[in-house]
This record gives structure tokens, C-alpha cells and sequence, in this order.
């Protein structure tokens, strides 16, 4: 009988001792670089051609384990419309060759903090935006048993506008919205171009009015940067439930130092079609039992 007992007891043991392992090791790798806080996550500064700018970047280790770290100067550049950033090699706006970091190794403790810098000096004939990036690299400790050997980057981005005569060139596309819709809120997409040579930050309003010509609400848009070279969509959003009719938008934004305007419209349709239909079939059915109610209310009230 207690052989029996032995045959199911076992294989229980070894599965629980099997689980226990692998999730030592999961441990263990996800102890190596979980949850590295770095900031600021980006950052903006300027400099005179010639001049040099200090910025710096602070990065922390909320895990178990001692880190190795390795900090390197890349460059980047936007990738896609919506705001993203790729680290690229070889860019036109490249600023790794003016660039001197400190330090570029160190250990990070559990708890701990560094803070690393970078001195900018901007060649003399240099002007309008360069862009690069603090990328923190982390390798966990592989001679440490059972550890998972995987490496982890972060970075911390920055925006370098040179002085001078820069070239600011932004042109809105279109400005789209849904062609109809039943009911809000209404999101609307403004199509930027830059063609200038630095990043800039386009700001505004949505003025939108119904079909009668009353202003039905004015929309703080926000500024987003756009890269030199890209395109990006920058969203906004008509915060509104209940609307009906047919509706213009009007986008009135500024960018650049001396806040240059763009302007761009789109018209839209709300109308709620199933409450609608509700409605009309309901008041079919009332006329088509007209008679019938009109006797039930006169038996009503005899």
C-alpha cells in the first residue's frame, strides 16, 4: 500500500522541485535590470555656435542586484509620424563627434544612483537642431549561477538647437476628422511637414462652430515636437457627447520664433442615426394606432 503512495508522491515532489528552479531563474533574471529608472526621459537646450552646453542625465537601480553599466553618446532621429525615435548611425543631425561624456562605466548598487554628464561644444559654422541620446547599457553578472545573461538599454534623449540662422519651415498638410459620426467626442489629426533644419513645436486652437455659425467650443492643441525631415500627426479631440448637425473646424496654429501661423479646415457630420430611427418608428406606430388610442382614452375618462 505504501509503495502505491510512493508512485504518486514522486512525481509530485519532482514537479514542485522542477517549479521552484525555474522560477529562481526567473527571478534571477528579472532582478538583473527590471524597472531602471532613468530621468529626465528627454530634454531641450540651446547653445551659441562655438559655445559649449552641460546637460546631464540620472539613472537609478530600484532591483536586487548590483549592475554594470556602460553609458555611450548616440545620435537619433524621428521614426514615423507618430512621434517615435529610432537610434540611427550616421545622421545629418548628428552630434556624437562634439560631444565628451563622464563617466562612461560604473556599478550601479541596488538603490543606488549615477549621474552622468555630457559636455557640447558646437563647432563654429554649426546652426540649427542636432539630436542625440544618453543609452545606458546593462549586462548582468553572467558568472552568477543560474543567472539569464540579458542585456538591457535605456536612454535618455536630447535636443540641441544651435543659435543662428536656422531655417524653420513647417507646413500643416490637412487636418482630418471623421466624416461622420453618431456621436462625440470627435477626434481630430493635424498632418505636419518639417523642411526646416531644427525641431519645432507647433501650438494652437480648433475653433469649431455648427452649421448656423455659433462656436460650439475652441481647443487648446498642445505643442508636440517635429523633427527636421519628418512628418508627424499631432491628435486633439472634440470633448463634446451630444451633438447634432453638420459641423466646421478651423485649426489656427503658431510655431517658430516668430510665431508663424498655419491654418487648415475640415467639416464633419453628427447625427444619431439609431436614436432616430427609434424615434420614427415609434411615432409610425402611434399613427398607425391613432384610432385604437384615441377609444382607449375616451373609455378612460368616461
Amino acid at each position: 500500500m505504501r509503495s502505491k503512495y510512493w508512485i504518486v508522491l514522486i512525481p509530485l515532489l519532482l514537479i514542485l522541485v522542477f517549479c521552484i528552479v525555474s522560477v529562481r531563474q526567473y527571478v534571477i533574471a528579472q532582478d538583473a535590470g527590471q524597472g531602471l529608472e532613468i530621468s529626465p526621459p528627454s530634454q531641450e537646450v540651446s547653445v551659441d555656435p562655438g559655445k559649449t552646453v552641460t546637460i546631464t542625465a540620472k539613472i537609478r537601480n530600484p532591483g536586487n542586484s548590483t549592475l554594470p553599466v556602460k553609458v555611450s553618446i548616440e545620435d537619433f532621429t524621428a521614426e514615423g509620424e507618430e512621434g517615435g525615435t529610432a537610434i540611427v548611425a550616421n545622421s545629418p543631425y548628428s552630434i556624437t563627434s562634439w560631444t565628451k561624456l563622464s563617466p562612461s562605466n560604473f556599478s550601479l548598487a541596488p538603490g543606488d544612483e549615477q549621474v552622468v554628464t555630457a559636455t557640447i561644444t558646437a563647432p563654429a559654422n554649426a546652426a540649427g537642431g542636432h539630436y542625440g541620446s544618453f543609452v545606458f547599457t546593462v549586462t548582468p553578472n553572467t558568472q552568477q549561477k543560474n543567472a539569464a545573461a540579458v542585456t538591457q538599454e535605456v536612454a535618455s534623449l536630447f535636443l540641441v538647437r544651435v543659435n543662428g540662422p536656422v531655417n524653420e519651415k513647417l507646413t500643416l498638410k490637412s487636418m482630418s476628422a471623421p466624416v461622420y459620426s453618431e456621436f462625440g467626442p470627435i477626434p481630430f489629426t493635424l498632418d505636419f511637414t518639417n523642411e526646416g533644419n531644427v525641431h519645432v513645436k507647433p501650438y494652437g486652437l480648433i475653433h469649431v462652430q455648427d452649421m448656423f455659425g455659433n462656436k460650439v467650443d475652441d481647443i487648446v492643441v498642445s505643442g508636440e515636437n517635429v523633427f527636421p525631415g519628418a512628418e508627424r500627426l499631432i491628435s486633439a479631440q472634440l470633448d463634446k457627447k451630444f451633438l447634432i448637425g453638420r459641423y466646421t473646424a478651423t485649426a489656427l496654429m503658431y510655431y517658430g520664433a516668430h510665431n508663424e501661423n498655419l491654418t487648415a479646415e475640415t467639416s464633419f457630420i453628427v447625427f444619431p442615426t439609431r436614436i432616430a430611427v427609434i424615434v420614427v418608428i415609434i411615432l409610425i406606430l402611434l399613427y398607425l394606432m391613432r384610432k385604437r388610442l384615441k377609444k382607449a382614452m375616451k373609455a378612460l375618462f368616461k
